[in-house]
């Protein structure tokens, strides 16, 4: 993942287009039998997909090449400038402004959702967004589920307010996250009743479901958790505003 560098690292309004059931659509398009993919199941399509194309190198170059011609297409029909993408991702892009105009075509790139706030790490590698109610996490290695909270706090910061409610916020997460006695909160799942924990002094080890239950979270070297996590959004919020 790469943001666009030119571009602030929190905005306001940011829009989100993809192709929908990317390579199902294109080979559908090109009539290609389709009856034994489901497309209502995405992991079940990707994997029969994904087979398809581990077998014929031709139809993988073509599903990429038809992919990047069909957006290029609808950026050039919408006269939008280089700044105005804040990321370009396979099958979608994310943009400064809303695109009304549509191809006259099969297959459309379409409007998915609209953020209201869109929040890039420092290293311009991944972000989080919130549409309002929902908040999107991307690009964040080994993340799992009881850190989405942390996640859509920041996300729901009042960013219009200016830094002195900002800075307050931030700290007030950072200071819960620190101050948190649920164990499950830095247990990062591995495979199945297994799970990897950061201790102080000791690192990385692994612990099985019903040792959470009798764990003490001031041995939990929550620092790492924090920097690894959350840091890398932190830091743009404070270089945003500082």
């Amino acid at each position: 993942m790469k943001i666009n560098k030119d571009c602030n690292l929190i905005m306001r309004d940011v829009y989100l287009y993809d192709i929908t059931s990317c390579h199902y659509s294109i080979l559908q398009n090109m009539g290609f039998d389709m009856v034994n993919i489901n497309k209502n199941n995405k992991l079940e399509r990707n994997i029969q997909i994904g087979k398809l194309m581990q077998k014929n190198s031709r139809l993988t170059s073509l599903l990429r090449t038809t992919t990047e011609s069909i957006i290029d297409e609808y950026l050039t029909i919408n006269n939008v400038k280089p700044e105005e993408i804040i990321l370009r991702q396979y099958d979608g892009v994310l943009v400064t402004r809303h695109l009304p105009v549509e191809i006259k075509q099969s297959i459309q790139l379409d409007f998915r959702s609209h953020f209201l706030i869109f929040i890039s790490s420092i290293e311009r590698d991944k972000y989080i967004s919130t549409d309002g109610k929902k908040t999107t996490i991307k690009g964040v290695p080994h993340k799992y589920e009881n850190l989405n909270n942390i996640y859509h706090m920041i996300a729901n910061i009042e960013y219009v307010r200016g830094k002195t409610t900002i800075f307050r916020s931030l700290q007030k997460i950072k200071d819960s996250f620190f101050k948190s006695n649920d164990t499950s909160l830095f247990c990062i799942p591995v495979d199945n009743d297994k799970y990897k924990v950061f201790l102080k002094g000791y690192g990385e080890i692994e612990i099985s479901e019903q040792t959470i239950k009798i764990m003490d979270t001031e041995d939990i070297d929550k620092e790492w958790y924090f920097d690894f996590y959350f840091k890398p959004f932190t830091t743009s919020i404070t270089a945003e505003f500082i």
